[in-house]
């Protein structure tokens, strides 16, 4: 899996009936839906976001383990759910369609206080049989 696989399977599985997803207000008062990937940028400043927001960070972390002439190579994505919505339920529906799509991801769940929003962070496991590069 690649990360624009990830995000398209991410998208289109919360944006199901009901959408899930909030919305990006950007600085021109355009909208977009709340979907993004961080890497070498996070979501800008200048956009206010509503609803229910996920992050899906842009490289998987790898672990690789190696075997005879191959290498198994554990790859682990991480998609933060965060609801700025207080009192809202989308945040725990979200995680419940995210739970049966990806069986077998780490859910970490983040409660809301008076100082942060509600969230989850997931991770999604990742496993790719490759050859070993011949030696130099």
């Amino acid at each position: 899996m690649n990360i624009a696989q990830l995000r398209e399977v991410v998208t289109e599985l919360l944006s199901a009936s009901p959408n899930l997803i909030g919305t990006y207000t950007l600085p021109n008062n355009s909208t977009l839906p709340a979907v993004y990937v961080t890497g070498r940028q996070s979501v800008p400043n200048e956009w206010k976001v509503k609803g229910l927001e996920v992050t899906i960070e842009e490289f998987a972390s790898v672990n690789p383990t190696a075997m005879v002439g191959k290498v198994k190579n554990n790859k682990q994505w991480t998609i933060v759910l965060i609801d700025y919505t207080t009192n809202s339920n989308a945040l725990q529906a979200a995680a419940e369609r995210m739970a049966r799509r990806f069986p077998d991801a780490q859910f970490s769940f983040r409660p809301e206080s008076d100082v942060v929003y509600g969230q989850y962070r997931i991770r999604i496991p990742d496993t790719e049989l490759l050859n070993v590069y011949p030696p130099s």
